[in-house]
Order: C-alpha cells, then structure tokens, then sequence
C-alpha cells in the first residue's frame, strides 16, 4: 500500500512539474521510497507556509500565486489537491510550493469539487489571519472551476475581483453575507446536468439577475454562481444516455442467457430425476450375477 502511494505521489508531481507549478521534482522512485529535489538553502529545509513570516504585501502576493497554482492545478494537471493548506505548502524564495499531493485525485473524480471547496476555504482562512483582503470561498471556487477565464483575461479578471474584495472588509459584510458563505460551504455540488432538477429555469433565473445587475449600474459577475463551468456539456449526457441503452442491451442479452441456462437446468433436473425413478426398479448387480450363475448351473444340469 506503501508503495501505491509512492507511485501517486510521483505521478502527481510529475503532472505539478509539467504544469509548470512550483512544487518538488521527483527523481527516483524504488519500491516505497521517492526521491526528489531538495527545496531549501544551505542543508536548511524551507520552513512550512505556516512558519513563514509575512509582511501584509507579500502575503497578497503570495495570495494570488497559491489561487492561480490551484487553477493551474484544476485546469491543466487535472488535479485537486485535496489536503491544501499553509501546511502542505513551503515558503521558498519568496514563492509557495505545494507538496504533499499523494492524496490528490483526478478532477473528476466524486468528491473532486467537495475536496476543493475545502481547499478554498483551507487557503482563504489562513490569508485572511495574514491582513489579506480575500474572495470568499464561492468566488475563489469559481475562479478555479470558470472554464471562460483565459490568459488573455485572468489578470483582468483577477485585479476586478481584489477590488471587489478589498471593498467588502470584514466589517461590513453583512450576516447575510456569512450565511451564504457558510451555507455554499455545505451545499450539494452537481457534477452533471443529470443531478439538477431544474437546470434550465435556474439558468435562466441567473441569467435574469446578470441583466438586473448591470442596469442598475452593480456589475456583480465576479461574485455570480458558476453553473456552467461545474456541469458536463450536453454532449456528454447524450454520452450518458448512449451508455445507458448499452447497458439495457447488455441486460437483456444477459437475462436471455440466464433463460437458457435456467432451461437447461430444467432439462438436466428432470434427467437426473428419471434417472433416479429407473434405478429404484433397477436390479443391483450383485443380485443379477447371481441370477445368471444360478441359471447357468440349471442349464448345465
């Protein structure tokens, strides 16, 4: 089991690597035991995020390479970290490296957004003990999962959401603010369109709310819920459908066989039991020997 978890560990880093996400370099990998480069200077370990000590500005900046690294993550080496924190991260050259990826899963896995949420919130309480003027937990899931954010506009998309983030202080976001929070913080999170009941209408209200907004001069699309970017496209469902008429098929197939095979223990019960009826009236052989020595003998006489 040891050495499974080795094997992941590489292979999560390798993908951290290609990503280009600061994070250790795997070398060796024999049996349960990894190897990788050092992160540190003269023979000295770099200390844990949480050890760090952090000026406010560099915490921002720090803030805002971790939240870009879990897109990264996301989007191009399909992983959630599942475990991330000041923890299992090191503060290194003024940059923070993510370790500990042997329990991270694929982005589609079940629980993939649920242990991102957690990621997000992990990330977020722990800049905010740092001066750092935040997303909440919502905004930041949807930075990461927003399919529509490119290169050409993260860091227009990034500076709109500071500001909206260093207007709303802790002080004056209301209770209603909290509620919300806590409540996405619990929410059911759909992974396909099969698992929303009213996907259509709730677009469509959403959709309602955008226009308001802008009319009314308050452009919120920063802090809007990211519907989209969490659902699988039609195509996919069409996908799920095909998939499922296979496995009718194959239910069908495999209830035809098993009535066949049932026939043929039938058949083979009723065999067996005529078998059984014959050798009641059936003579037993040492019997019918002597029957045929004892008329051999009256013969010979």
């Amino acid at each position: 089991m040891v050495r499974t978890w080795a094997e992941k560990e590489m292979r999560n880093l390798i993908r951290l690597q290609t990503a280009g996400i600061p994070s250790p370099e795997p070398l060796l990998l024999r049996s349960h035991v990894l190897l990788m480069s050092f992160i540190g200077k003269d023979n000295m370990p770099a200390p844990l995020l949480k050890n760090a000590s952090l000026s406010e500005s560099k915490a921002r900046e720090l803030y805002l390479q971790v939240l870009q690294n879990m897109r990264k993550m996301f989007q191009e080496a399909r992983l959630v970290h599942a475990d991330l924190s000041e923890f299992n991260m090191l503060y290194h050259n003024g940059d923070a490296y993510i370790i500990d990826v042997s329990q991270s899963v694929e982005h589609d896995h079940p629980h993939a957004l649920e242990f991102l949420r957690k990621d997000c919130s992990n990330v977020n309480e722990f800049f905010v003990k740092h001066g750092v003027a935040v997303m909440t937990v919502r905004e930041l899931f949807d930075f990461i999962t927003d399919l529509s954010i490119t290169c050409h506009n993260i860091d227009q998309y990034l500076e709109k959401a500071m500001l909206v983030a260093a207007e709303r202080t802790s002080e004056q976001r209301s209770d209603q603010d909290r509620v919300d929070e806590e409540v996405f913080k619990k929410a059911y999170i759909p992974r396909t369109l099969t698992e929303v009941s009213h996907y259509e209408r709730d677009v469509d209200l959403m959709r309602t709310k955008e226009e308001e907004s802008a009319l009314s001069g308050h452009d919120d699309n920063v802090r809007n819920s990211n519907v989209p970017a969490l659902l699988v496209d039609d195509h996919s469902s069409s996908e799920e459908e095909e998939e499922e008429e296979e496995d009718e098929e194959e239910a069908d197939e495999q209830e035809q066989n098993e009535e066949t095979s049932m026939d043929r223990k039938e058949k083979k019960k009723m065999v067996k039991e005529a078998q059984r009826e014959k050798r009641k009236s059936k003579v037993p052989k040492h019997v019918k020997k002597r029957k045929e020595k004892v008329a051999k003998m009256k013969k010979g006489r």
